[in-house]
């Protein structure tokens, strides 16, 4: 990494391409309600902020994706819709995650994360769907 925790060489290409992959899949969850969409949008907020400036504004101001993306990183909320896919779909992932993994640690350690994401989510505000 270069000065000021931006990649160079090899690494950069592969966070950006982490990061088209990981908007890729944000999008889906705009339209999927099972798939969520902002952990996926911090996760190419956060390569493209260590790769490409260009891409990182990009994704920033960009119409579709953008508002989810600046209401969770200014602490605006999420709106009632945006929330309940996110709790459904955690819950989901995790019920199958817990059911496969082979480990009680594991399966406690994954509990225990998605009950602290669920108390994360609750406490943020709500925002109305026009807002």
């Amino acid at each position: 990494m270069a000065a000021g925790g931006v990649a160079t060489g090899p690494l950069r290409y592969l966070l950006m391409a982490l990061g088209c992959l990981a908007v890729a899949a944000g999008t889906v969850g705009v339209f999927v309600p099972l798939i969520p969409t902002v952990p996926f949008l911090l996760l190419a907020t956060f390569c493209f902020s260590r790769s490409s400036a260009r891409l990182q504004i990009w994704l920033y101001n960009n119409r579709l994706l953008g508002p989810y993306l600046r209401n969770y990183l200014q602490r605006k909320g999420l709106t009632k819709r945006q929330l309940w896919s996110s709790l459904l779909s955690m819950w989901l992932g995790m019920a199958i995650a817990i059911f496969l993994a082979p480990v009680l640690a594991v399966k406690i350690g994954l509990a225990v994360i998605c009950v602290c994401v669920t108390i994360h989510l609750l406490r943020m505000k709500r925002l109305t769907p026009e807002s």
